[in-house]
């Protein structure tokens, strides 16, 4: 690559307060400014992480599709976005940005190289839109001439995209990672959170933080919390993410069906996730499906906070040694696994908490993951010869070791 800095275009489908969208941010914020200038398109309106991004001092483009009625538009928007920043490399995120953003990418002269981001590991068993559905067998077949690599960020959503046609070479492993700078063992942040929500400094706290969406099976947590109630009614419960408020009328329901709905609360979105993982003891997650690899469980790791999951995705990976992992849909397990942690004593809680953060640093430290993304970034620009731009007129290097 020349002495120059390259300008890395970013498409993503939405700036919300997800998986994806998060470690994208998290990408940004760690770029290396000597070697690439990042460069953001969402897709849709500007979201919650919007002001993140610019405070990085990234420049960021929404194009305010609301519909595939806003396609062509959409796309005529994108395409002169990417006349105009004229990017060494295009990384999507989500699978409509994959197909929207590649689409546009190949109208440009030379076509500069694409890689795809996917975060899934599984896919909804029921309630995916018809559009999604035909979006996704789409991809499948587009995705062994379109993208030059394509990231996964856990070993169970390769397996899956290479179950689905993706080809298997062109997949490469890279993983979710935290900003263990941000995400660190607090007890002043512990005891503020305990004291505005009137939490007694000495009670055991499990939380969960998750949007409000079938994925994360609230009614399985609130199944075991009622389990775990029969026998404890003491512990605390904190829940939070988007949409997990008091104002839903099913998750009010299900909290008022536990013994102890005093002990629960709903704190909804939060943007000040290293304030609340410390008030947590034991971090939990009790996902059905979908999960690819999880940065809740990384940040609490980060934290401190040692953690209880179900077997999706590669969240067993993640917490290792540092937490009970039980399967899906099976609230007697997640109950009883939690009776188990909340059981440890105080210097058992202190060493595994203790574990915790050196895993997370150890495996999921986030200048480690932006050097990963930034060399197959480097080596896929390097292969591009300035004559050779077809599909079949250039070599790319091999996939990074998994």
């Amino acid at each position: 690559m020349n002495d120059d800095k390259q300008t890395i275009l970013h498409v993503i489908t939405s700036l919300n307060l997800g998986g994806a969208e998060t470690m994208m941010c998290q990408l940004l914020e760690h770029t290396d400014r000597s070697r690439f200038t990042p460069v953001v398109v969402s897709l849709r309106p500007s979201g919650p992480l919007a002001a993140r991004i610019k405070k990085a001092g990234v420049e960021l483009h929404c194009l305010d599709m609301g519909s595939y009625l806003s396609f062509a538009s959409g796309l005529a928007r994108l395409k002169s976005i990417m006349r105009a920043v004229q990017p060494a490399l295009v990384q999507t995120w989500m699978y409509h940005a994959d197909f929207l953003g590649t689409l546009a990418a190949r109208s440009l002269s030379p076509r500069p190289p694409v890689v795809w981001n996917v975060q899934h590991s599984s896919f909804s068993p029921k309630g995916t839109k018809f559009l999604s559905r035909v979006m996704r067998v789409l991809l499948s077949r587009l995705s062994k001439t379109w993208p030059d690599r394509i990231i996964s960020c856990s070993r169970t959503g390769i397996e899956l995209h290479a179950g689905i046609g993706y080809p298997r070479e062109k997949l490469v492993h890279i993983v979710n990672g935290a900003d263990t700078r941000r995400f660190v063992p607090d007890v002043a942040a512990r005891q503020e959170l305990r004291l505005k929500l009137g939490i007694p400094l000495e009670a055991r706290v499990i939380g969960m933080a998750g949007r409000n969406d079938p994925q994360k099976d609230y009614p399985t947590l609130f199944a075991a919390i009622r389990e775990f109630q029969k026998t404890d009614k003491e512990t605390i419960f904190i829940a939070c993410g988007a949409g997990v408020v008091r104002e839903d009328p099913e998750l009010a329901a299900m909290r008022r069906g536990c013994c102890s709905p005093h002990n629960i609360f709903l704190l909804g979105p939060r943007q000040d996730m290293p304030k609340v993982y410390p008030a947590f003891d034991i971090a939990t997650l009790s996902s059905a499906y979908g999960e690819g690899l999880p940065l809740t469980l990384c940040e609490s790791l980060a934290c401190g906070v040692p953690a209880v999951v179900t077997d999706v995705g590669d969240s067993a990976d993640v917490i290792g040694d540092c937490g009970i992992v039980v399967p899906p849909g099976d609230p007697g397990a997640l109950a009883a696994a939690w009776h188990r942690m909340v059981g440890l004593s105080e210097p058992e809680l202190a060493t595994l908490s203790g574990k915790s953060r050196i895993r997370a640093e150890e495996r999921f430290a986030l200048p480690a993951i932006t050097a990963q993304y930034e060399d197959l970034y480097a080596s896929l620009i390097d292969s591009r010869e300035p004559h050779a731009f077809d599909d079949e007129a250039h070599t790319l290097p091999e996939p990074a070791a998994a």
